[in-house]
């Protein structure tokens, strides 16, 4: 019998692979690897910091003895949604942009919350659900950052 922690786990890879085959617009593939590879390595910088720091713990996580972080989602889950939230906003102003990355925050802290209450999955040590929600809009305004500096350089250097 599987225990809830590997159901979450397996739902949580599952639906982020369906979004990215079928909501994803692959008409920008170069814009979104450069999106994900950027918020992989930043959740993945920030993430072993806040955890040695013990200010967040994860009790139950893939590969244990090589990270101490969730990397499901530091390095799968948190970049596709940042795909997402930058295709959402890839045409809009800085409004919508501010708008978006608080919406999509909301969304994400909304499912965290209730599963470091009843799961292993995640511990709130030195943190609460309000840190959560604006180190993620922080990150997901910055991934949009990178990304406008980014298609500004292709742009400006001709890049094709």
């Amino acid at each position: 019998m599987f225990s809830v922690e590997t159901i979450i786990t397996i739902v949580a890879a599952v639906i982020t692979l369906l979004l990215l085959i079928f909501v994803v617009d692959w008409r920008y593939f170069r814009d979104w690897v450069v999106v994900f590879l950027f918020k992989s390595v930043i959740d993945f910088a920030w993430g072993s910091p806040v955890v040695n720091l013990k200010l967040l713990d994860y009790p139950i996580r893939l590969l244990p003895h090589y990270y101490n972080t969730s990397i499901l989602f530091e390095l799968w889950v948190f970049p596709t949604a940042c795909i997402l939230y930058n295709q959402v906003t890839r045409k809009r102003g800085l409004w919508p942009i501010i708008y978006y990355a608080a919406i999509f925050s909301a969304v994400i802290t909304a499912i965290e919350y209730p599963i470091e209450l009843y799961t292993e999955l995640i511990e709130y040590l030195d943190w609460s659900w309000f840190t959560s929600f604006y180190t993620i809009m922080i990150t997901f305004l910055c991934s949009r950052a990178f990304i406008a500096f980014f298609r500004w350089g292709c742009n400006y250097f001709g890049c094709k």
